[in-house]
């Protein structure tokens, strides 16, 4: 199948010493060596070619490849235990494949050609050896079609194999197979820039870098009798660096003066606008944006919609020849026309993991994950009747298209106008809403915990083994239902103040309040949760000492104080969303200040003496809160307060 039987054959001939051979009839061999030690130097010596050539490199070479079979044409699934599917994965003994691709695109970009050997294994599989593109050439036919892969051997002459022993691929040349390099392309431009070097590096090793002389005036007495020149300069050489008394003021004799030299500055070299211009030819060349490798100066917009196009309009060209040349080439050998050759780029274009579920689950119209694919991904074990999909009571065919449609609609992003959802009632009943799941979510559990105990009799139950273990489970669950909540509620307190100042909504959008908020609620849910589980743990352990009170009925006293507390909870979330949403709503309408607002007809002294005051609108509060129910604050400055924040311009 393969010239090589091994990979120790295939080594022989590429341990020779260096030699080059006339390929195509009529290049001097002279060019041949002049075309490869260009290509070949310009990567350690050029760091504009290496800067945009790295950046190609290691992007489409963390791009996995993965073995797919046809099954239909509309149907296919990943093949991971055939062998082409090993050489995917290990192209070669102790190499990973992102250290392989990253060479071959390497090859690719700098000589316009690359090349790798077919090397058998045991199992039928096969290795994958790069042929380094300055040790082979492709020698073709008067149609310029590869008829041999040409290498040179340990003698420094070249030996010819079959193409069918190789995979590779070439540029354009205007004769032959080999590519034409972009090196070639670049050599006035590149040697305009390392003469550029050059000349800077000379201005700054000769140029004159004192910045003044002293000047004598011309009848001034004759300096050199009595030493007094002499004495003069070992003085003043004391005020520089290691003379002892650097940073003093020297004195000057008699009708002497300082005289400033214009000597040359940095600016005259202009280093940093040459190396600019040049990063900004090479990228041009290899058709990428100058700003994704910072070789010019981009906004927040223009790099977002550059770095968006980079898997398809800028990498795409380079990824496509790879999977089409595997498949050609790699894929054919194994006799089954079924299987191909695929790049996942799917997994550099995936957002959050919060971005993949939100727009996932808006996509199918219902959860699409069971219990135990969640618990896989935290690394948790099954559990007995996790395989079945959830389906929450809010979410009916033909209704709700998924549980997030509970939140309000939101602009796609700042910039645009945004609406206030018709759906969306004012604080005390959205308030209320959170604080009724919430209690209904903490009596559930509670019901469920006392269900799976029963009639147990035999000792106080492992509270741990029947409850605990299953807690980030539950926290997640809890975390989803406290975040559709706490978007309704910071749109609420978002719109208190955009009615006032800013009724478009212009420059504000609620998707930017998501990810704090998804962090917020992680939190609540942890506190919830974590509450639940100390206190029945607390009261198992009380009874146990007892003798006048069963663990159970203990039990059942905590989780009934634990479900009461869910709605105390609820407010605390709710006062925390309010402020936040409207925080966020008033630094997006250039509003300046901010002032504590105590409504509780009883309120804590410390939330009292707060009533009236203001502060810059990123500024803290007298109680280090940035407003109130913020999760900087200690629990009781924050557990069920109802104060809130009115804001202004700062010149009202």
């Amino acid at each position: 199948m393969v010239a090589f039987a091994t990979l120790a054959e295939l080594g022989e001939h590429l341990a020779g010493r260096p030699g080059l051979e006339v390929v195509d009839p009529g290049v001097p061999l002279s060019e041949y060596a002049a075309r490869d030690v260009s290509a070949h130097t310009v990567w350690k010596t050029q760091p504009s070619v290496r800067k945009v050539v790295d950046f190609i490199a290691r992007n489409v070479a963390s791009v996995p490849f993965h073995l797919y079979e046809r099954a239909s044409d509309t149907d296919r699934r990943r093949v991971v235990d055939h062998p082409l599917a090993a050489t995917l994965r290990a192209p070669r003994p102790r190499l990973t494949p992102f250290r392989f691709w990253h060479a071959i695109v390497v090859d690719w970009m700098i000589y316009d050609r690359w090349c790798a050997a077919k090397v058998p294994t045991d199992d039928g599989g096969l290795h994958l050896v790069r042929i380094p593109a300055r040790r082979f050439r492709l020698k073709a036919d008067a149609l310029d079609a590869p008829t041999a892969v040409k290498i040179r051997n340990q003698h420094g002459r070249f030996e010819e194999f079959p193409v069918e022993d190789f995979v590779f691929d070439h540029g354009y040349a205007g004769r032959g197979a080999n590519g034409t390099s972009p090196m070639q392309t670049l050599r006035d431009l590149l040697d305009e820039q390392r003469e550029a070097v050059a000349y800077r590096r000379q201005v700054w090793a000769n140029g004159a870098r004192v910045p003044l002389v002293i000047k004598r005036p011309a009848g001034a007495p004759d300096w050199n009798k009595n030493g007094g020149r002499d004495r003069f300069i070992a003085s003043w050489r004391r005020f520089l660096r290691g003379g002892g008394r650097e940073g003093g003021t020297p004195l000057l004799e008699d009708g002497m003066e300082p005289v400033k030299v214009d000597a040359f500055s940095p600016r005259d070299a202009e280093d940093l606008q040459g190396r600019q211009l040049t990063d900004v030819e090479v990228a041009a060349a290899y058709h990428i944006a100058p700003e994704l490798v910072g070789a010019r100066a981009g906004n927040y917009a223009n790099v977002d919609a550059f770095r968006q196009s980079l898997w398809n309009t800028a990498l795409g060209p380079y990824i496509l020849p790879l999977e089409q040349v595997t498949n050609v080439m790699l894929t054919s050998d194994f006799g089954d026309p079924r299987l191909y050759v695929e790049a996942h780029v799917d997994a550099k274009l995936r957002g959050s993991f919060l971005e993949q579920a939100q727009y996932l689950q808006s996509a199918v119209g219902a959860p699409y994950m069971v219990r135990n694919e969640a618990r896989s991904r935290l690394n948790l074990p099954a559990i007995e009747g996790g395989d079945e999909l959830v389906t929450p009571l809010n979410v009916v065919t033909g209704g709700l298209a998924s549980p997030r449609d509970t939140a309000p609609k939101r602009a796609r992003r700042r910039g645009m106008k945004a609406d206030r959802p018709d759906d969306l009632a004012d604080f005390d009943r959205e308030s209320a809403g959170l604080a009724t799941a919430l209690t209904a979510y903490a009596q559930r559990q509670a019901d469920a915990l006392l269900d799976r105990l029963g009639e147990k009799t035999d000792g106080p139950p492992d509270l741990w083994a029947v409850w605990g273990a299953e807690q980030p489970e539950r926290e997640q669950q809890l975390a989803a239902l406290v975040l559709s909540w706490a978007l309704r509620l910071a749109a609420v307190g978002a719109w208190e103040v955009l009615a006032l100042w800013n009724p478009d909504g212009d420059g504000w959008s609620e998707d930017v309040m998501t990810a704090w908020l998804a962090k917020a609620a992680a939190a609540h849910a942890h506190e919830v949760e974590q509450g639940g589980y100390d206190a029945a743990t607390a009261a198992i352990t009380a009874a146990s000492g007892n003798p006048d009170q069963t663990w159970s009925d203990a039990l059942r006293t905590a989780l009934a104080a634990w479900v009461t507390r869910a709605a105390t909870h609820a407010a605390t979330v709710a006062t925390e969303a309010r402020s936040f949403g409207g925080h966020d709503a008033a630094r997006a309408s250039g509003l300046a200040t901010k002032t504590w607002r105590t409504r509780s007809s009883n309120p804590r002294p410390s939330h009292a003496v707060l009533d009236g005051q203001t502060v810059g609108v990123d500024d803290v509060f007298g109680n280090g809160g940035r407003w109130p129910g913020d999760p900087a604050l200690r629990t009781d400055e924050k557990a069920n307060c109802k104060c809130t924040v009115t804001y202004a311009r700062g010149d009202d």
